[in-house]
């Protein structure tokens, strides 16, 4: 399946279901192929609403008929599961590095940058098309374009090093007081 291709038409199903698309991926589980999407609430970021298991399963329920209409063959071929993004949610737009900014993220690139593929750093603002890390102290800016895979990474939060240089920016940005907290909650606690 060409997740580019079916990227667009699963946004605006999805949308009309009141839920975002936030990532697509195929894997494969023993003999299975699956089709995975990860959904948020498309007021993700204004109402801080989890995704709960309803949610999933409506989603499901919501996409199963028009898949067979759209993709006929496709649930021949592979399964389809319906996610929440989780706590380590991907970073696919530059819109999700926006709403995180002040986060701690890992990202990969698809060709070195400065020598550099793996980053682990603290988001900050979107500069053009690029986001910008803070990284052991300093600034990296990552195209968004180079950007293969990207996560949060919530479980390193508190024994990471908080930013020095992207401090007074981030107080700056918006805070998203969702089910993840940011740098300027811990801050403030």
């Amino acid at each position: 399946m060409d997740l580019k291709k079916a990227q667009p038409p699963l946004e605006r199903q999805l949308a009309l279901l009141g839920y975002e698309l936030v990532h697509l991926e195929t894997a494969r589980e023993g003999k299975d192929e699956i089709l995975r999407l990860y959904i948020d609430h498309l007021d993700a970021e204004t109402s801080h609403r989890k995704v709960t298991l309803e949610d999933c399963t409506a989603a499901h329920e919501g996409l199963l008929l028009w898949l067979d209409v759209e993709f006929p063959d496709l649930r021949e071929k592979m399964g389809v599961e319906v996610s929440s993004p989780g706590m380590e949610r991907p970073l696919v737009k530059a819109d999700h590095f926006r709403r995180f900014a002040g986060r701690l993220c890992r990202v990969q690139t698809a060709a070195p940058i400065n020598g550099q593929k793996r980053f682990k750093g603290w988001i900050g603002p979107i500069e053009g098309d690029s986001i910008t890390l803070e990284e052991d102290g300093v600034i990296k800016t990552i195209p968004v374009e180079a950007i293969q895979k990207a996560r949060l990474a919530p479980f390193d939060e508190d024994k990471t090093p908080r930013p020095k240089h992207l401090a007074a920016r981030l107080t700056e940005l918006p805070v998203d007081d969702g089910v993840e907290t940011s740098v300027a909650e811990h801050e403030e606690a």
